[in-house]
């Protein structure tokens, strides 16, 4: 499958962190470089391919529709093949070869955060559309911006604030995965219980390759609990759900974002009824919402291999939604283009919305992007509907 961009891949050794370039790097008369880093291959290649097939029909649209103040966006890809070693020579060679304006990217908290000091002494403006840990955004830093997911620990906060203000639930036990990812979210899960006077029934980690968790689910069950928060990656969630419900385990299960794919409905099969999941946005990809069905059937129509998958799914919403921001900040900064401006410009989004992705909220003092989020279920024909009201998880 081919994509009407350049594209490069990672290479080299690991790049020192590079001095801020020229204020206008990546800007002429016609055109603005935009580089983008994600995980194409790899394990989190659902994440960066679909960043990139996203973020590549927004910018194709915009450049059919005349540009940004008279100029095109030129889209320079990098696939750091879910490698950080390979995301931060990919990185260096957008800014030090390249040349580009910013950075759309990375896709992969296992590949952004080792990249952190690098992007962030870079002064080149990066937008994150993907991955969700909070440890590129809190504290905010000057040049890193989130244009996509709540993070991990607001989701845990998200999450914690739903099964007790709204399900009224007290005994609430916690399966997590036990990398960052599984550890940010789990934690904030249980420092919100904290705060609401609750204490998690019961605790219990696995790996993200493990395939039997029986001994954490019979201890589980032990608690006797209502709730069981399962804080990992699509796979061994699924695994996780079933398991729980062979056991004889009844009580609600709620997954974190990472479960909230297309196709993880089927991972779990028909015991996944009625479990439910963190949902980015107030319309999933397969919603008939306006705005949803417009792109989705662009995408399909522009991605014909990967309509046949079944796409497009959660990564290329965010890919689309997350380019639609890039381009608007730099609508906002005008025709004299600079990175100084465009970071201003960003800051100045109050409430923007795309129409496929949640509004975004960001200033000079908040770099965070979304703080809501909504939950979605799986219903006994494993279709998937959000609920309504969104969860504030400040």
């Amino acid at each position: 499958m081919a994509f009407a961009v350049a594209t490069v891949t990672a290479a080299g050794l690991l790049g020192a962190a590079v001095p801020a370039l020229a204020d206008s790097t990546g800007v002429t008369d016609k055109s603005i470089k935009i580089g983008f880093v994600g995980s194409m291959t790899g394990p989190a290649a659902i994440w960066g391919s679909g960043n990139m097939a996203g973020a590549t029909l927004a910018f194709e649209e915009t450049n059919a529709a005349g540009g940004v103040n008279g100029r095109k966006i030129e889209f320079i890809t990098v696939d750091d093949e879910t490698s950080a070693p390979k995301g931060i020579a990919g990185f260096n060679r957008l800014v030090q070869s390249d040349k580009v304006f910013a950075v759309f990217g990375p896709s992969s908290s296992a590949v952004g955060v080792p990249m952190k000091t690098t992007m962030a002494n870079s002064g080149v403006p990066i937008l994150i559309p993907s991955f969700s840990s909070p440890l590129m955004t809190e504290p905010p830093i000057a040049n890193i911006f989130r244009v996509g997911p709540i993070n991990d620990r607001m989701q845990g906060r998200g999450i914690a604030n739903y099964l007790v203000d709204k399900e009224k639930l007290k005994k609430i036990a916690i399966l997590r995965q036990s990398d960052e990812y599984g550890a940010t979210g789990a934690s904030s899960v249980a420092g919100r219980l904290k705060e609401l006077g609750i204490t998690p029934v019961a605790n219990e980690v696995f790996n993200a390759a493990d395939t039997d968790f029986t001994s954490q689910i019979l201890r589980v069950r032990s608690s006797n609990p209502d709730a069981i928060v399962v804080y990992g990656y699509p796979a061994p969630s699924a695994i996780v759900t079933r398991q729980i419900r062979e056991v004889g385990i009844k009580a609600e299960i709620i997954g974190s974002s990472a479960t909230s794919n297309q196709n993880y409905p089927e991972l779990v099969g028909k015991v996944g009824a009625g479990t439910k999941f963190v949902s980015n946005g107030e319309h999933l990809p397969e919603s008939d919402a306006p705005a949803m069905k417009k792109f989705r059937e662009a995408f399909q129509k522009r991605f014909p291999d990967l309509a046949r998958q079944g796409r497009p799914a959660l990564g290329d919403v965010l890919g689309y939604g997350g380019a639609l921001t890039v381009v608007e900040g730099l609508r906002r900064a005008g025709k004299d283009l600079t990175r100084a401006g465009y970071m201003k410009a960003l800051e100045s989004l109050d409430g923007y919305e795309t129409g496929v992705s949640m509004p975004t909220y960001l200033s000079a003092t908040n770099h965070e992007g979304n703080t809501k989020m909504y939950i979605a279920v799986i219903k006994d024909d494993l279709t998937r509907e959000v609920l309504p009201g969104a969860i504030d998880a400040k």
